[in-house]
């Protein structure tokens, strides 16, 4: 082989370097995620719908001490130090809701815990296995509704497989790590198309997001950096991104729900700090609906 040939086949294996990386890196990048906590309003009738969303690292042995030993199937362990937690506090009609969420960078989760009070009461937790999740829910005893959730004695639990399950090598996230996953996500512009697998009680869906195009939006919220507020509204432009979900086995009837939205939801992302401004699909006897942004926190 001469001299010139050498020189060629390095340049190319040189240069392949940063190419190669950069696929395997761009899946998912954690620093774009520039924000800690989301707000969120909606109205069902004249009654107000609030959500607040909360991201932050979660120091490995923290995250190892809070999961649950399922009785049955090999619970999922954190990857890397630290991994990650999402909260979720909603209000909605009378019920209340704290969802916590521990999850690796690359979207793997671990364990969802949600307690509810308010017209229902009871904490279930779900820990992820290997081809499915185990099950733990608490609720009230006959006399123990007017108690707090932490003296809660009435349990049951147990275990879920599916019979769909996608490979070993594939990542199974949880919904409520969207907010996450969204922004660290390489959508960027038109055309741009991202893919998750994602794990609900009634199975595994293929998870497609679909960066269909720019579109204006109207806005109204409160940016919070370093203790600095700052109002902004009127109409913003945005990457309109259209989210569709389809269970992994054939014989799933039940479609993918997001904040209590079906069918084909729709994004709007802020482009600039990796925010979703708004999310709206149908829901349940309502009908279409728009959940918008009232402030962020970076």
């Amino acid at each position: 082989m001469n001299l010139k040939m050498i020189l060629f086949l390095l340049m190319i294996g040189l240069s392949g370097y940063p190419f190669l990386s950069h696929a395997q890196g761009s899946r998912l990048d954690p620093s774009r995620v520039k924000w800690t906590g989301l707000y969120y309003k909606s109205y069902i009738l004249f009654f107000p719908v609030k959500a607040s969303v909360h991201f932050k690292a979660s120091p490995l042995a923290r995250s190892q001490e809070v999961l649950l030993v399922p009785k049955e199937g090999q619970g999922t362990f954190p990857k890397t130090d630290p991994s990650y937690r999402m909260d979720i506090v909603s209000e909605i009609i009378g019920r209340n809701s704290l969802i916590k969420l521990w999850f690796d960078p690359d979207g793997e989760a671990f364990q969802r815990t949600q307690t509810e009070t308010g017209s229902k009461k009871r904490i279930k937790t779900y820990r992820m296995l290997k081809n499915g999740y185990y099950w733990r829910e608490v609720t009230p005893g006959e006399n123990e509704k007017d108690l707090p959730p932490n003296e809660w004695t009435r349990l049951e639990e147990g275990a879920e497989t599916f019979k769909q399950f996608p490979p070993s090598e594939k990542v199974v996230s949880e919904p409520t790590a969207l907010f996450y996953l969204i922004s660290a996500s390489s959508l960027n512009q038109p055309n741009d198309q991202y893919e998750e697998y994602i794990l609900t009680k009634h199975g595994i869906f293929k998870l497609n997001l679909y960066a269909a195009d720019y579109k204006e939006i109207e806005v109204s919220y409160e940016s919070n950096k370093s203790g600095v507020k700052k109002a902004l509204g009127g109409k913003y432009r945005t990457l309109h991104i259209r989210m569709k979900g389809a269970p992994i086995d054939p014989s799933g009837k039940n479609g993918f729900e997001f904040l209590g939205l079906k069918r084909d939801i729709d994004l709007y992302l802020d482009p600039d700090s990796r925010v979703l401004l708004q999310i709206s699909g149908v829901a349940d006897i309502i009908g279409r609906m728009d959940i918008k942004l009232k402030q962020v926190v970076f």
